[in-house]
């Protein structure tokens, strides 16, 4: 894989400027270049400028017309404080930082400090650090046990940065909250 660790656009300026039109698309045609060849390219986000952010987790998407294996990988700063915010069951610690700026499981963990993650990606991110876990949308509860069993084993607890203390990699009970149904309506009772 290459890493590029980087702060700002390709060219310097936003590609949605016209007279950067020209740079953008020879910045595509450059990455395209190697997608037939067995090259990932790890991009890895140190920035707090949130459109420059931005531009980099969109460039795995199919609109952006780029056809070779790209990863996006945020600062462990950006990391920590987004995960905290956006997923406060997954303890984001070093070894996920790293799994994510080698490119092992990269898009996901860099969306996990820009949004919530969906129980399919959450999914996803489990199946890569603990293996075969069955599906939340099929059978929550045997999602959920199948993380507590792991989440016991003191492999899986790490030394989590946000709260200066060991944890596990998964606090299940938060995350049993968040992919738990919610009620719907107001909760009243007419008699």
């Amino acid at each position: 894989s290459v890493t590029i660790i980087t702060s700002v656009y390709p060219w310097g300026k936003k590609c949605g400027e016209a007279e950067m039109a020209g740079p953008c698309k020879d910045f595509v045609s450059l990455l395209n270049d190697f997608a037939d060849l067995p090259v990932t390219f790890v991009f890895v986000v140190e920035t707090t400028d949130v459109d420059v952010i931005k531009y980099y987790d969109e460039l795995p998407s199919p609109e952006s017309g780029i056809k070779a294996d790209v990863k996006i990988a945020k600062g462990l700063g950006i990391m920590i404080d987004g995960a905290r915010l956006y997923n406060p069951w997954l303890n984001y610690c070093l070894p996920m930082h790293l799994c994510q700026t080698l490119g092992i499981c990269s898009n996901v963990l860099s969306q996990a400090a820009s949004r919530p993650l969906s129980a399919a990606e959450i999914r996803v991110l489990c199946n890569t650090f603990i293996g075969d876990v069955p599906d939340p949308d099929v059978d929550l509860g045997a999602f959920l046990r199948t993380i507590d069993t792991f989440m016991s084993n003191d492999e899986h607890t790490k030394w989590n940065p946000a709260t200066g203390k060991n944890a596990p990699l998964v606090d299940v009970e938060k995350l049993r909250m968040k992919l738990s149904p919610k009620p719907t309506g107001c909760g009243c009772i007419i008699a």
